[in-house]
C-alpha cells in the first residue's frame, strides 16, 4: 500500500479509532503508523483536541441551558409566590372589609332611623340616618331587570374606625333621576315609563314601607 493511501486510510479510520470502534488488529496498525508518521500523528492529535473543544463547548452550552431553565423556574416560582401572596392579601382585605362592614349589623328599626327626601331639580334622594350616636346606616338594594332600585334594606351598625363608618356617619342615600313625572332616567341612559304599579319598597326590621315611584317626583319642577 502506498504512503498516500496509508494516509487516506488512516484519516478514514481516525474518527472510529478515537471513538474506540476499531478492532484490536486495526488499532495496532494505526498505532504503528502514527509512531512512524509525524503528519498523521499531528492530524490525530488535532482531531482529538477539536473533539475535546467540541465536547467542552457542548458542556458549556448544556450548562447555559440548564442555568437558563433554572432562572426561568426561579422567576416563575417568584412570580407564582407573588401572585399567591397578592391573592391572599386581597382575600384578607376583602374578609376584613366584609367583617367591618357587614358583621354585627342588623335590620334597623324604623324608630331608630331618621328618613328624609331631598329634591334637587329632577333628582330625588332618599336619605337614612341613624338617630343613635355612634351608629350609622348601611343600605343594600335590589334592582329590577330594567336596572333601577325597587327595594331598599335599611341596616344599622355600631360606629367603628372603618372607612364606611366615616363615610356614612352623616347618612346613607339612594338617588333617582326623573325626566318628568312619569319617566325615570336609568343609569344606562335609557328611560323607564312609570306606572302606578312601579313601587319602591323600604324594608325595616319592624315594618315595610311602600312608596309609588311617581310620588317621589317633585311636581313643582313642572311649574318652572
Amino acid at each position: 500500500m502506498s504512503k498516500v493511501m496509508e494516509h487516506s486510510v488512516f484519516k478514514d479510520l481516525a474518527p472510529a479509532y478515537i471513538d474506540k470502534l476499531t478492532s484490536e488488529e486495526t488499532n495496532k496498525q494505526i498505532e504503528k503508523h502514527i509512531n512512524q508518521c509525524e503528519e498523521c500523528r499531528s492530524y490525530l492529535n488535532k482531531m482529538k483536541e477539536d473533539l475535546l473543544l467540541d465536547d467542552e463547548d457542548e458542556r458549556k452550552k448544556e450548562k447555559r441551558n440548564i442555568d437558563y431553565f433554572k432562572k426561568v423556574r426561579s422567576k416563575n416560582r417568584k412570580r407564582t409566590l407573588i401572585i399567591v401572596a397578592s391573592l391572599l392579601s386581597i382575600f384578607l382585605i376583602l374578609v376584613t372589609a366584609y367583617y367591618f362592614v357587614f358583621v354585627n349589623m342588623w335590620l334597623a328599626s324604623s324608630s331608630n332611623v331618621e328618613t328624609s327626601i331631598q329634591n334637587y331639580d329632577t333628582m330625588v334622594t332618599l336619605s337614612f340616618k341613624a338617630k343613635k350616636d355612634n351608629h350609622y346606616i348601611i343600605l343594600t338594594d335590589a334592582k329590577t331587570d330594567d336596572g333601577y332600585t325597587d327595594t331598599i334594606f335599611v341596616y344599622e351598625k355600631r360606629g367603628d374606625f372603618s372607612t364606611p363608618a366615616k363615610l356614612l356617619k352623616d347618612g346613607s342615600g339612594t338617588t333617582f333621576t326623573f325626566a318628568d313625572e312619569n319617566t325615570l332616567l336609568l343609569y344606562n341612559g335609557k328611560k323607564k315609563k312609570l306606572t302606578d304599579e312601579d313601587k319602591l319598597t323600604i324594608q325595616y326590621k319592624d315594618k315595610t314601607d311602600v312608596i309609588s315611584l311617581k310620588d317621589l317626583y317633585d311636581k313643582s319642577n313642572d311649574a318652572e
